[in-house]
C-alpha cells in the first residue's frame, strides 16, 4: 500500500479496491508497527477486537473493550469482547496502556464522545490512534444518508472539528492519513472530500 503526501500535510493511501475493513485494520497494524514499541506494550482496542493476531505477532499485550449492550440504531458491529462499559465511563486506571484504538467507533458515541476523549488520553501513556467517518455540511447529501443509516443517532464531525477537539483536550496530532476507497464514486470522485481519516496522536 503506497502512502502519498497530500497538500495539507496529510499522508495519502493510494484508491483502495479491497475490503475496506481489511484495508483499514492494515493501515492501524502499519501505523503501530512504525512507533517502534518495545516488547509487551499494552495495547487496548476500544469497542473492536481486530488486532489479537496482530499483538500476539508482534509481543504485545492485547485488551479489547466494547459497549455492555449493543446498539439498538445502526449498523455497526458489537464485538463481545469480555471487558465491557456503559458508552461513557472507561474502567482503568490512568497510564494503563501503551498505545489506545478507537477504531471507527467515536462517530457511535454520540454526545458522550468529548468525554471518552477525557478518558482515552488519561489512560494512555503516549499514543491513541483514532480512525473516523468524516463529514460536513459540504458533503454529498448520499454520504450525509449513509452516516443516518449507519448510526442514526451518531455525531459525524469533519476533520477541523476533530482536530479542534484533540487540542482542547491536549491530544497532540503526529500524523494524519486520509484513506480512499474506489467504491466511495457513489458518493463522488474519491478526491474530492476525505470520507476516511485516521489520526496518529500522542498524550
Amino acid at each position: 500500500m503506497h502512502m502519498k503526501r497530500s497538500v495539507h500535510g496529510h499522508r495519502n493511501t493510494d484508491l483502495l479496491g479491497r475490503s475496506a475493513v481489511v484495508l483499514r485494520l492494515k493501515c492501524v497494524a502499519q501505523n503501530i508497527i512504525s512507533l517502534n514499541l518495545p516488547k509487551e506494550s499494552k495495547i487496548l482496542d476500544i469497542g473492536g477486537n481486530d488486532f489479537k493476531a496482530f499483538c500476539g505477532q508482534n509481543n504485545f499485550s492485547y485488551a479489547m473493550i466494547d459497549l455492555e449492550i449493543p446498539q439498538k440504531h445502526g449498523t455497526g458491529g458489537h464485538s463481545g469482547a469480555s471487558l465491557t462499559y456503559n458508552g461513557r465511563d472507561l474502567p482503568f486506571e490512568p497510564n494503563s496502556f501503551d498505545v489506545v484504538i478507537v477504531s471507527f467507533v467515536l462517530h457511535h458515541a454520540g454526545s458522550n464522545t468529548i468525554h471518552l476523549l477525557q478518558q482515552i488520553k488519561k489512560i494512555s501513556k503516549k499514543y491513541v490512534i483514532i480512525c473516523e467517518d468524516l463529514c460536513a455540511i459540504d458533503y454529498p447529501i448520499r454520504w450525509h444518508e449513509r452516516c443516518y443509516r449507519h448510526q442514526k443517532n451518531g455525531i459525524f464531525r469533519s476533520d477541523e472539528e476533530w482536530k479542534f477537539l484533540f487540542e482542547k483536550i491536549g491530544l497532540n496530532v503526529i500524523d494524519v492519513l486520509n484513506i480512499r476507497y474506489k467504491r466511495d464514486e457513489e458518493f463522488s470522485d474519491p478526491y474530492d472530500h476525505v470520507y476516511r481519516i485516521q489520526y496518529t496522536l500522542t498524550t
